[in-house]
């Protein structure tokens, strides 16, 4: 038993002795390199901190060029689009005064009405929406050619 109790302190005091740190002192040189080391951390840090935002802005930029591209590719059609339907409006309506003209003198030597002749009132009224549209598109078209 009294073999038990002597290893048993003999444990406990090196327990003791690991448990308590023990102050050291320190030159100035040696206090001077733990500062150096503890900047060089710091510096370490913060570059994988500012690689990981650089990583992000190439992640970032990349997608924004992609969706750029995108929306180019839309404006550049819109802006097509608009310029067609602005000419192809532009060529009905000279046809449609040629139509519609035709039409009245037509019906004024019959005698009759042109409001009565069936499609007549609903050609005057779509030719009407198409130019009411026109300022509209027009105003879209020249935006679109800006952008471009």
């Amino acid at each position: 038993m009294k073999q038990v109790e002597k290893i048993w302190a003999e444990l406990s005091a090196k327990a003791q002795e690991v448990e308590t740190p023990q102050e050291v002192e320190l030159s100035e040189e040696q206090k001077v390199e733990l500062n150096a080391v503890g900047d060089l951390k710091e510096l370490i840090s913060d570059a994988k901190r500012i690689i990981s935002l650089q990583e992000d802005g190439f992640k970032w930029g990349a997608k924004a060029e992609t969706q750029f591209k995108e929306v180019m590719k839309v404006v550049n059609d819109a802006e097509g689009i608009t310029r067609g339907a602005i000419r192809q409006a532009g060529n009905l309506k000279t046809e449609s005064d040629k139509i519609l003209n035709k039409i009245e003198v037509s019906a004024k030597e019959l005698g009759i009405n042109p409001k009565d002749i069936d499609g007549y009132s609903q050609a005057i009224k779509l030719i009407n929406e198409m130019f009411e549209n026109q300022n509209a598109l027009n105003g879209w078209n020249e935006m679109l050619k800006k952008m471009l």
